[in-house]
C-alpha cells in the first residue's frame, strides 16, 4: 500500500522555497538585466557543475562555509551503482568552481580570461528573512596569468553601478576597502599570527549584524586590549569623504601591508573615477572585510541607500590566490557576485519590487465559440507570436466573459476575438482588440492586427 503524502510534506524543505509563476517572472526579469550588463562588458557566459569533488570545495572552504558544504549521494543505490556516489559535494559559490576549471584548462586558455556565470549555489545556513539554503548567484570574474592589472577591480565596481542603475531598486552605494590595509591594521593591535588576524577579520566583517558590544567582546576574546579594540571600531567605522579618507590613511604608520594596501586602494579609486562613476555611488568604508578568506586584496560591496537593513546586494573582491591549490602557476583574480534570488525575495516582500503579472503573455487570443473559428483563433496566435508578441491562446470551450475575466486575473494586457457585427458579411473579417487596462477596444481589419496590438503595448 503506497503512503499517502501529508499536507506538511508537500511543504518545500526549509531553505528551499518555490518561486510562484509572478515571482518567477520577476526572477527572470532580474536575471536578464543582469547577464544583459554582463555581457556587454565582454564577460562570456560559462557553466560549471552544480556537484564538485569535496576536496576542491574544502580547499578554500574556510570559517563557516565549511560546516555548510552539502553532501551529494543516492538515497537508494543499487549494487552496479557508481562508485563515487560517496564522494560528491554541491558547490557553495561559483568562484571556486571556476579556479579548478581554469587550473584544469589553463594550457587552452587566453588570459586574461573573462567570464559570467549564473546559476544556483547550496548553503547549509539557518534560513530567515530571504536567505535561503539553495539561492541563485550571478558572477564576473577576471582571472589573469602570473599579474592582473587593478584596473580590473574598478571595472568591476563599474559593473556593480551599471548592473543596479539598470535595475533601478533606488540609490545605491558601493563601500570599498582593501584586506591588506585592514589586515595590516589589525597586525598593528595585537593579532600576532595570521590566524587570529583572519579571525579578527571574520569579527570586523559581522560588525553590521552583531553590533557594537557583542564585536568589542568578540574582539577582547582574541586577546586584543580594550582599548585597541575600541580604536579598531572607531578608526574602521568612520566616515570619510575620499579625500579626507586618503589623507588620514597616507599619514598612518601600521607596517609595509598597510602601506601597500593603501596604495592599492588609491590605485583603484582613481581608475573608478576614470571609469565616469557618478562619486555619489561609491566610498571608502574601512569596516568592508568580505567574509570569505580567499580574498586577498580591493573588497567591495553594495547597499541600497533607502533601505540600509538589506545588507549587501552585491559584493565581491580580488583573490590572488584562489588557484594555487590547483596548480603551481600564479593565477589571480578579481570578481563581483549578486546573490539574485536572496535579495529579490526581500525586496518583494518589501513592495520595492511588485510582482503585476502571473504570466509573461501579454496577449490573450479568445473566441466566442473555439470549434467554428478554430482555424482563424490559431493562425492569430500564430501570427502575434512571429511578430515576437508573447501570446496565449485559449483553447478551452468557455463563454467570452470568463476568457476576459481569466486574462485580467492573469495579468494580461490585450485580448483579441472576432467580431460579429449586423452584416454576417462582416463576421470573421475584422478583429475587436480589447485593452484591459484602458478598459476600451478597437475594432480593427484582420490585416491590421499586429500594428494595433503593438501599439497597445
Amino acid at each position: 500500500m503506497r503512503t499517502r503524502i501529508t499536507k506538511d510534506q508537500l511543504k518545500s524543505p526549509a531553505g528551499f522555497g518555490d518561486w510562484s509563476p509572478e515571482q518567477a517572472s520577476a526572477l527572470d526579469h532580474m536575471l536578464g538585466i543582469i547577464r544583459e550588463q554582463y555581457m556587454l562588458a565582454g564577460f562570456t557566459p560559462m557553466h560549471t557543475p552544480l556537484v564538485e569533488r569535496p576536496e576542491i570545495l574544502f580547499a578554500k572552504a574556510q570559517g563557516e562555509v565549511t560546516n555548510q558544504v552539502y553532501g551529494l549521494r543516492l538515497m537508494k543505490p543499487a549494487e552496479n551503482s557508481p562508485t563515487d556516489e560517496k564522494n560528491l559535494a554541491i558547490r557553495f559559490d561559483h568562484t571556486v568552481p571556476l579556479a579548478r576549471f581554469v587550473a584544469a584548462n589553463q594550457g587552452e586558455m587566453v588570459f586574461p580570461f573573462r567570464r559570467c556565470a549564473i546559476g544556483p549555489v547550496v548553503r547549509g545556513e539557518h534560513p530567515k528573512d530571504g536567505r535561503y539554503r539553495e539561492f541563485i548567484q550571478a558572477d564576473v570574474d577576471v582571472i589573469g596569468d602570473k599579474t592582473l592589472s587593478f584596473d580590473h577591480d574598478a571595472e568591476m565596481i563599474s559593473i556593480i553601478s551599471s548592473v543596479f542603475d539598470k535595475l533601478a531598486f533606488g540609490p545605491f552605494t558601493i563601500r570599498i576597502n582593501n584586506r591588506k590595509l585592514l589586515t595590516g591594521y589589525l597586525g598593528s593591535i595585537g593579532c600576532e599570527t595570521p590566524d587570529v588576524v583572519r579571525r579578527a577579520v571574520n569579527i570586523v566583517d559581522d560588525l553590521e549584524k552583531k553590533g557594537r558590544t557583542e564585536t568589542l567582546q568578540n574582539l577582547a576574546d582574541l586577546g586584543i586590549e580594550e582599548n585597541n579594540a575600541q580604536h579598531a571600531l572607531e578608526f574602521l567605522t568612520r566616515s570619510y569623504t575620499i579625500e579626507e579618507a586618503f589623507e588620514e590613511l597616507r599619514s598612518l604608520e601600521y607596517g609595509k601591508e598597510f602601506a601597500t594596501g593603501v596604495a592599492e586602494l588609491e590605485t583603484v579609486i582613481d581608475s573608478v573615477r576614470q571609469f565616469g562613476i557618478p562619486a555619489s555611488r561609491y566610498c571608502i568604508d574601512l569596516s568592508i572585510a568580505r567574509g570569505l578568506n580567499y580574498y586577498t586584496s580591493t573588497v567591495y560591496e553594495a547597499q541600497l541607500d533607502d533601505y540600509p537593513d538589506l545588507g549587501s546586494i552585491a559584493g565581491g573582491g580580488r583573490y590572488d590566490n584562489l588557484a594555487d591549490d590547483f596548480s603551481p602557476r600564479h593565477l589571480p583574480g578579481v570578481g563581483v557576485s549578486i546573490g539574485v534570488t536572496r535579495l529579490l525575495r526581500r525586496l518583494i516582500k518589501m513592495g520595492i519590487v511588485e510582482i503585476k503579472s502571473k504570466t509573461v503573455a501579454k496577449v490573450l487570443v479568445a473566441s466566442r465559440d473555439f470549434q467554428t473559428e478554430k482555424e482563424l483563433h490559431l493562425s492569430r496566435a500564430s501570427l502575434l507570436r512571429s511578430a515576437g508578441i508573447p501570446t496565449e491562446a485559449f483553447l478551452e470551450k468557455r463563454d467570452l466573459g470568463k476568457q476576459l475575466n481569466f486574462a485580467a486575473r492573469r495579468g494580461m494586457k490585450v485580448v483579441v476575438f472576432t467580431h460579429h457585427g449586423n452584416d454576417d458579411h462582416d463576421a470573421g473579417r475584422k478583429i475587436v482588440v480589447r485593452n484591459l487596462e484602458q478598459g476600451d477596444q478597437i475594432i480593427v481589419p484582420e490585416a491590421d492586427l499586429v500594428v494595433t496590438v503593438q501599439s497597445m503595448l
